[in-house]
């Protein structure tokens, strides 16, 4: 009798074991996975900031589609950087540390600011990649190639249905970022970068950050003083924002003067480390047309609400319903 009851309990036992064991083995494989997902992150980080680097992207945004190029040099601690339009209207932005001047041919307008311009060849982490672990799950998803050179492919999905998911292509022998994709919750593709080209480590003339766009009759916009009254930073200014996914905190908040209007704006900046959202409030002028609802452009939604005599808006690279939610969620308080 005892020789059966063991013979009978013996092959649950192993098979409750062998599950134990696979699980652990998962756990062990998935967290493996996730630390070398977060080490080539860390890489890739500092190779975007401190290589040197030429080449030319393809950038989508859902139907549109722009051609690019980008020069990238690091030198003495600082960064510079000119990112020149080869499809569509001329532009180009260019950064000589936190001094980023704008230049559009066809408005014949130019705009000079302190600050970071929307990254759009990087992700532009404003926080360690570990600080991300809360709110995105990372693994390595395999291996391709990106403008003829061998890349590491690595997927970050939300935890949560309030952000995006994203795919990067990693240069194996560099560490630079040569293809990101920003997607929704059902896999589908809102946003593309992808290098068609690139030099890394070439050597950069200072001839190559110069701008071709410019000369008389251009209008300029200059907002890049550190005592100009139109970037003090507000300490409080009556407006909060009462909801905002998980992680997502005060980077910035600033009081500004748009060029096309005398009404100073209440901009204030949130991110969760990878993901931003900017929140815009605007006294409304006499006879105004406010805006109102949605509108899109690749992973960027914006949405816009009046609340009394002023216009709220919400612009973010998060999904449509996250915006809402924080826009409806602005409210004054004297």
């Amino acid at each position: 009798m005892r020789a059966r009851q063991i013979a009978s309990k013996t092959p649950l036992a192993c098979h409750v074991g062998a599950l134990a064991l696979l699980f652990i083995s998962i756990t062990t494989t998935v967290a493996a996975q996730e630390s070398n997902a977060l080490r080539l992150m860390q890489r890739m980080m500092k190779a975007t900031e401190q290589l040197s680097y030429d080449g030319v992207f393809v950038y989508q945004r859902g139907v549109q589609v722009d051609a690019m190029r980008i020069v990238h040099k690091f030198a003495a601690g600082v960064e510079r950087e000119r990112l020149i339009s080869l499809s569509g209207p001329k532009r180009e932005v260019i950064r000589d540390g936190q001094q980023v001047t704008c230049l559009f041919a066809d408005d014949r307008e130019i705009f000079v600011e302190k600050g970071e311009p929307r990254n759009i060849v990087s992700l532009g982490l404003s926080d360690s990649v570990e600080s991300l672990v809360p709110y995105y799950a990372f693994n390595i998803a395999g291996h391709d190639r990106v403008a003829n050179r061998a890349t590491t492919v690595v997927n970050i999905r939300p935890k949560e249905r309030n952000r995006y998911g994203y795919q990067l292509w990693i240069d194996r022998e560099s560490g630079l970022l040569l293809k990101s994709v920003i997607m929704n919750r059902v896999g589908h593709a809102l946003e593309q970068v992808q290098f068609v080209q690139i030099a890394i480590n070439a050597e950069l003339p200072d001839s190559l950050f110069e701008p071709e766009i410019g000369g008389a009759g251009f209008t300029w916009h200059t907002n890049a003083g550190a005592d100009n009254s139109a970037t003090t930073v507000v300490e409080t200014s009556g407006w909060s924002v009462n909801w905002l996914p998980a992680g997502f905190q005060m980077r910035n908040h600033q009081v500004q003067t748009m060029p096309d209007s005398d009404m100073p704006v209440s901009h204030m900046v949130y991110s969760d480390g990878l993901a931003m959202v900017s929140i815009f409030v605007e006294k409304l002028m006499e006879h105004a047309q406010p805006l109102q609802g949605f509108s899109s452009m690749g992973a960027v939604n914006t949405f816009s609400r009046v609340a009394g005599n002023f216009q709220i808006t919400v612009v973010g690279e998060v999904p449509s319903a996250t915006v809402r939610r924080i826009a409806g969620s602005v409210d004054y308080h004297p």
